[in-house]
Parts: C-alpha cells; sequence; structure tokens
C-alpha cells in the first residue's frame, strides 16, 4: 500500500514539475544590427537549463557599407555579399571575442547571440551547411524547435529572475543596418492538476 501511494505521489509531483518554456515580450523581438548592447528582457521565475525556448528568426542584418552589405541570418551565413572583401552568399567569417558587451569566445560575425545574466553566452544557430554555409541560397529565416538550454550550450545552472539578452555579433556596430526579429508562438498555459477530495483521500491510504 505504501508503495502504491509512493507511486502516485511521484507522478503527481512529476506532472506539475513539468520544464518551463521562455516565452518573448508579446511573443516578438527585434535586435537591431546596430545596437552595441542587444536587446534584453527579464524572466520573472527561477530559470535552469532544463527550460526550453523555441522561436522563428526572420529578417537580417547587414554588416557593411550603412547596412547594405554583408546580410546574414541567425547563423552568420551571408544572405548578401560583402561589400568589403570578398565573402560570398552562402560564407561566413568569425572573430575571437571579448568585443564590446560580447564575452571571450569565437563567434561568427552577424550570427545571433543569446546571453543570461550569471550564466554566460552562446550562440543560437550553429554556423553548418543545415543552416545555409556553402549554399548559393542560404535561408534568409531559421527556425529553434523547442529546446532546452543545455541543448543550446548553457552549463547546468540555477538564476533567479536573470537577464536574457540576444545580440548581433559583430565587433563594429557604425555600419550596421537591419535586424533580426524573434517571432515565437505563444504556448499555452498549462493548467496546474490540482487533486479531487476522493484523491486526497487515496493519498492519505
Amino acid at each position: 500500500m505504501f508503495s502504491s501511494k509512493l507511486a502516485w505521489i511521484v507522478l503527481f509531483v512529476s506532472a506539475n514539475c513539468a520544464a518551463a518554456n521562455v516565452q518573448l515580450p508579446g511573443g516578438s523581438l527585434t535586435i537591431p544590427g546596430t545596437s552595441t548592447t542587444g536587446v534584453s528582457f527579464t524572466y520573472t521565475g527561477t530559470l535552469t537549463q532544463n527550460d526550453t525556448i523555441a522561436f522563428t528568426q526572420a529578417g537580417n542584418p547587414c554588416l557593411q557599407t550603412a547596412g547594405t552589405g554583408y546580410c546574414t541570418n541567425g547563423a552568420g551565413v551571408l544572405t548578401v555579399a560583402a561589400t568589403v572583401g570578398v565573402t560570398p552568399v552562402g560564407g561566413s567569417s568569425s572573430f575571437a571575442g571579448p568585443s564590446g558587451v560580447i564575452p571571450a569566445g569565437t563567434w561568427t560575425y552577424g550570427s545571433l547571440l543569446m546571453s543570461i545574466s550569471g550564466v554566460g553566452t552562446i550562440q543560437v544557430f550553429p554556423t553548418n551547411a543545415s543552416n545555409g554555409l556553402g549554399s548559393a541560397t542560404p535561408p534568409a529565416s531559421l527556425t529553434l524547435p523547442t529546446t532546452t538550454l543545455a541543448g543550446l550550450g548553457f552549463a547546468a545552472f540555477s538564476q533567479a529572475n536573470p537577464t536574457i539578452s540576444f545580440i548581433v555579433a559583430d565587433t563594429f556596430f557604425g555600419d550596421n543596418g537591419g535586424q533580426f526579429v524573434l517571432n515565437q508562438a505563444v504556448v499555452p498555459a498549462v493548467p496546474t492538476v490540482v487533486p479531487t477530495l476522493g484523491e486526497w483521500g487515496l493519498i492519505g491510504l
């Protein structure tokens, strides 16, 4: 009897402890290519590596010639060729941080970076063939399916009310233009399961 009661309690607790999905404010976020600090918002509650995020990236920031050349998708793959230098459509290049608010690490120019205060920074979309690297017609828009923060590359953590930031990876923003727009389907709230009087009675057996 005790073992069956314990199993019921474990099932009940598990059903109400599912990972949270990070919601963008208003379901959409615009990250200007000209912003040296990116765009931030506060996540209310305790965030861990087990929580998830999902969105579609639209828009392409451009890093050269007053925002007319070297335009990229979220992986930093060029959708418009460089106007300074010879990087073609489908190409990419990288730099080593730190640079401004962008921390130490190797980052792809024009890629989308995500930071969590007190935790670290990751590049959301890898620069690879799946995201257009080497293609003459790379996708302008990329989709991040529901992915845990650990799956994005964040180490194990637990942060109360952290600041989440997104920025275009670059070392000089003075000649930039365009922006990334992150769009997110609103995830319906999951109702909390409350045991009935009969179920509470079963727990007490």
